[in-house]
């Protein structure tokens, strides 16, 4: 009886648990949309939507004849010309070859467009099988599209064989606007180099070119109306309206989008020059900024000929870009000029406007207007959001993701360049990491009502004080919380404490981890913010508390997820390459590859890019690829170097500075602020910083390599990795040291040499136990040096090496070795 009771109960969970596997197969369980074993063998980027690969090869020749089984127009024959010249470019295969295979092209809806517009189906469809390669798409676009994704499938053999897997895509992007931002204005980048990066732009599937064309350091477009704005305003560096007709239709061939932008109110310096009566200032203006200045002024918002010369600059503007977006910057706005100018005080007062916010209000108003009746919609960066603003526009958050979120909440249209600012030279893996509708930092904190302080706070950036202000709640002091209100972003942070009379804690932003350190000196604070390899002094007093009688905690404000509704305001988002330190030698290298992490992360799926470590493979791959599509970010690399060291020293250089990296954020940029007389576009851009990269390949591999040895996963790979990179690095600065003599920029990186070379020698020491447990103060002062780095460059490997010579015990070698 006991045994067929057993037997019965068994039955029935067997029978549950394979009614509740079907159930989750049935209707719960999705599965991916590219299997694991699909992915590893992938080079694609970005990743298609949905993609299989099935058994069987198709061989290929460059007799592949284009079978067009529907329409056609102009976009797609030119696709297919480019298609057909890089094809050839990489297979080198007999011309005699009669073995034909066919790619079949289905456009269903090929009318002749010859710009895109802002919400174009992108999609399309690819099969390989034996009967050969069949694209079809709803628009030209498409097709572009997967002529894209086909050139990228192509495996070439060493002896030049060409091949692609059987396989189905069914591919669309995620987003509808996947930008590129490029500043022509504080370092002149000519046409030829546009051109170029529209190619590769084409190649990530990016489909927006927003161009910054107006700044305080030049104006860069040919005006007929205003020649004053490019003949004064520009320093005879600016486009033709010839040449910015031809970047459009070049871009246009490519499936991509030109946005015009001229920044206004603001960064208009270019503008007053030419034009003073356009100014809130009587001095003449110049050039040529005195030691500190940061922001110049904007343009008089109380004049009514400010909006006659727009209303003319606009129209004549209009009929160049074809793009339904026009882009008026609005940020930055410094009201100085502003709050010291009688004529603009009576102004607000007759028009009833309180202050320089709301004057900019009125401004941004205004100029919407303009663009409205001359046809145009306009973007403009979020210091123009505004309960008041035209719903047809749209804001481009870059101070904080928070903004995207307000936009989308108010009913305005945004896209994100928050967290994709390419010049703070982030790592790809950053800005993966960055995804347009997940707000990291949420205040999520329950506040403590009986215990609270409230402090105003100064933040010290090279002179220039930046408001802020912090709340904590310290009942208990090994586990202070509260939030940090920095650029207009609420942050919250946790598990901070306050020991010994200093508060310390951490919390994440949008350009990292940053490190708050302060002395509590009675209702005082005074301590310092770190984050990346900069620190800036921050001081403040006590400005409310529980413990004052009548004071009122500030309301913690949550951020409301969105609804659908709210989602689909969100475009998309935007890399952003500001030129300060870039100009057109090594432009190229400060946007590819990392920007095609962005590209991936706007158009895949948002669960296919979560796996970093897979990005970079194919990112290593893809960096490659760039080169085939006409970039010169890599020779530039070699050429740059090449300038500063003869050839046989060449090697040497370069094994250096493979591992170095341009230091983060805009350190290099706060050092130029203290610089009297500068002209930004004067400034060569020619230093080993200028040259490196802002992510070393080598040194995400080798710190990789260090992170897999400590663990004990694929130890015997990674330790010969380590091994060969350690042993290099010792002996290179003995073989550097005969060019270092006379040559002024390779002494910059002279003592970052030396140092690396004795902390490559003690790790080497340290993994063959010659040396003790713990590095004594000296090496720990050593690798301190190469982390922070001097003269605008840093050794990327130091993580590396601080878990070779610190971490325990997987740090040693190998009984076999």
């Amino acid at each position: 009886m006991i045994k067929k009771i057993l037997l019965t109960t068994l039955f029935l969970l067997v029978l549950l648990s394979a009614g509740g596997y079907f159930y989750y197969r049935l209707k719960i369980y999705k599965p991916p949309l590219i299997s694991e074993e699909d992915r590893s063998s992938l080079r694609i980027m970005p990743l298609p939507a949905k993609l299989k690969i099935n058994n069987g090869m198709l061989l290929l020749t460059k007799n592949l004849e284009v079978i067009y089984t529907e329409k056609r127009n102009y976009t797609i024959e030119k696709g297919i010309e480019r298609f057909n010249e890089r094809l050839k470019s990489r297979l080198d295969l007999d011309e005699t070859n009669e073995k034909i295979v066919d790619l079949q092209i289905t456009c269903t809806q090929a009318e002749e467009k010859k710009y895109p517009g802002e919400q174009e189906d992108e999609s399309y469809k690819l099969v390989i099988d034996k009967a050969g390669i069949h694209l079809s798409a709803n628009t030209a676009f498409g097709v572009l599209h997967g002529l894209e994704t086909i050139l990228q499938i192509i495996d070439v053999d060493e002896e030049s064989r060409a091949a692609m897997p059987y396989m189905v895509i069914e591919d669309k992007p995620r987003f509808a606007w996947r930008g590129l931002m490029l500043d022509v204005s504080r370092h002149w980048i000519p046409k030829e180099v546009v051109l170029r990066l529209l190619d590769g732009m084409s190649a990530a599937k990016f489909n927006v070119f927003h161009w910054h064309l107006s700044d305080d350091q030049g104006f860069r477009v040919e005006s007929l109306v205003f020649p004053k704005l490019h003949e004064i305003g520009s320093n005879g560096k600016y486009y033709t309206q010839a040449e910015i007709r031809g970047v459009i239709e070049y871009a246009g061939e490519r499936g991509i989008r030109v946005v015009p932008e001229f920044d206004l109110p603001g960064h208009s310096l270019s503008w007053q020059i030419a034009y003073p009566e356009l100014s809130p200032v009587q001095e003449e203006l110049n050039f040529i900024l005195k030691k500190g200045t940061v922001f110049t002024p904007p343009l008089d918002p109380s004049k009514e000929v400010v909006y006659e010369f727009l209303d003319k600059f606009i129209g004549e503007m209009a009929e160049l870009f074809p793009d339904p977006y026009f882009h008026i910057g609005g940020d930055e706005v410094n009201p100085a000029a502003w709050n010291s100018n009688p004529k603009i005080a009576e102004f607000m007062q007759h028009n009833s406007i309180a202050d320089a916010h709301g004057l900019q209000a009125y401004f941004i108003k205004r100029a919407g207007q303009i663009l409205e009746s001359h046809g145009k919609k306009m973007i403009g960066w979020d210091e123009i959001l505004h309960p008041d603003l035209n719903n047809s526009a749209a804001v481009q958050c870059w101070r904080s993701q928070k903004s995207l979120f307000e936009a989308a909440h108010l009913g305005t249209n945004g896209i994100l360049s928050a967290g994709y600012y390419l010049d703070h030279k982030l790592s790809a893996g950053k800005h993966y990491s960055i995804d347009p509708l997940v707000l990291p930092g949420a205040v999520d904190i329950v506040p403590d009502t009986a215990n609270w302080k409230m402090y105003d706070l100064v933040m010290d950036i090279a002179g220039n004080e930046m408001e802020s202000m912090m709340v904590i709640f310290d009942r208990d002091s090994t586990n202070v919380f509260g939030y940090f209100a920095m650029l207009d972003n609420r942050t919250p942070f946790k598990h901070g404490t306050i020991q010994n009379g200093t508060l310390t804690f951490k919390f994440n932003s949008e350009v990292g981890e940053l490190t708050y350190s302060a002395r509590m000196l009675g209702d005082s604070l005074n301590g310092e913010i770190k984050f990346g390899l900069m620190s800036f002094g921050s001081y403040g007093s006590i400005t409310g508390s529980s413990e004052i009688p009548g004071a009122v905690m500030p309301k913690i404000e949550i951020v409301k997820p969105l609804n659908s509704e709210e989602t689909a305001r969100v475009l998309g988002g935007e890399a952003c390459m500001w030129a300060e330190l870039v100009n057109e030698h090594n432009v190229e290298s400060r946007v590819w590859p990392r920007a095609v992490a962005i590209a991936e992360k706007l158009w895949s799926p948002q669960e296919t890019t979560a796996d970093i470590d897979d990005m970079y493979r194919r990112l290593a791959y893809f960096n490659t690829y760039l080169e085939a599509c006409g970039s010169l970010h890599k020779s530039w690399y070699e050429s740059g170097l090449s300038g500063i060291i003869s050839a046989d020293g060449l090697p040497y250089l370069k094994n250096l500075t493979d591992v170095l990296e341009e230091v983060k954020f805009v350190k290099r940029l706060i050092d130029l602020i203290d610089k009297e007389g500068l002209y930004l576009p004067d400034l060569p851009l020619d230093r080993v910083a200028d040259i490196v990269y802002p992510e070393s390949f080598q040194a995400y591999y080798f710190n990789k390599a260090v992170d897999e040895f400590n663990s004990g996963e694929a130890r015997t790979k990674s330790q010969e990795l380590i091994l060969s990179e350690l042993s290099s690095w010792a002996e290179n600065h003995e073989k550097l040291t005969p060019y270092f003599e006379s040559n002024e920029k390779l002494m910059e990186i002279k003592q970052i040499s030396e140092v690396l070379s004795d902390v490559a020698r003690a790790t080497l020491d340290k993994m063959n136990g010659k040396m003790a447990n713990s590095p004594d103060s000296e090496i720990q002062e050593k690798l301190t040096y190469l982390e922070t780095g001097e003269n605008g460059v840093f050794c990327a490997v130091t993580p590396g090496l601080r878990k070779l010579l610190t971490n325990e015990p997987a740090n040693t070698l190998t009984k076999e070795n």
